[in-house]
């Protein structure tokens, strides 16, 4: 009877012990984790959202004019069930819609990742008398279901170009 009360310390040991290992793993790997790649000129940028609410934390990419940005939006679900959800994505300035840019169910199977891609032209943006020295700011809004995450689009002013000297007459 006594080598029974003797072991029991070292199975309740470990038993804490796989436990605390086990919530470690569940805290901080489980989840639904959604990330942004943004791809303009030769530059990728990377931005990975917080998990949650959103916090007071804010995300901002730039393009240049006169190019083309590319997004690709990647859902990793890392969870026991599948995750299906509706994405809208729109570009909006000064609190109004500019653009509608996509709606679409995206659904990622359990452990799995699914991912949507767009482009979002610049000169689609822009109003017809924007002067080329001046930079616009945009709010890209990625809704996923009652989710939504906020990145702000800088649209830089065109390079300066001097003109060429005028002849000498």
């Amino acid at each position: 009877m006594a080598t029974r009360h003797r072991n029991l310390f070292l199975y309740l040991t470990l038993l804490c012990f796989f436990g605390l290992i086990t919530i470690f793993i569940v805290d901080g790997y489980m989840g639904i984790y959604d990330t942004l790649y943004i791809t303009a000129g030769e530059r990728e940028q990377k931005i990975e959202f917080e998990t949650g609410e959103p916090g007071e934390r804010f995300w901002s990419a730039g393009v240049n004019r006169g190019e083309k940005a590319f997004f690709r939006y990647e859902v990793d679900n890392r969870q026991f069930s599948s995750h299906t959800a509706q994405v809208e994505v729109s570009v909006w300035r000064m609190q109004e819609k500019v653009l509608d840019i996509l709606s679409q169910p995206l659904a990622a199977d359990s452990f799995a990742k699914a991912q949507l891609e767009w482009v979002i032209d610049p000169s689609q943006l822009l109003p017809g008398d924007a002067p080329p020295e001046q930079g616009y700011e945009y709010t890209v809004k990625i809704k996923r279901g009652e989710l939504e995450r906020n990145v702000i689009l800088f649209i830089s002013p065109a390079p300066y170009v001097p003109k060429p000297p005028l002849p000498v007459r």
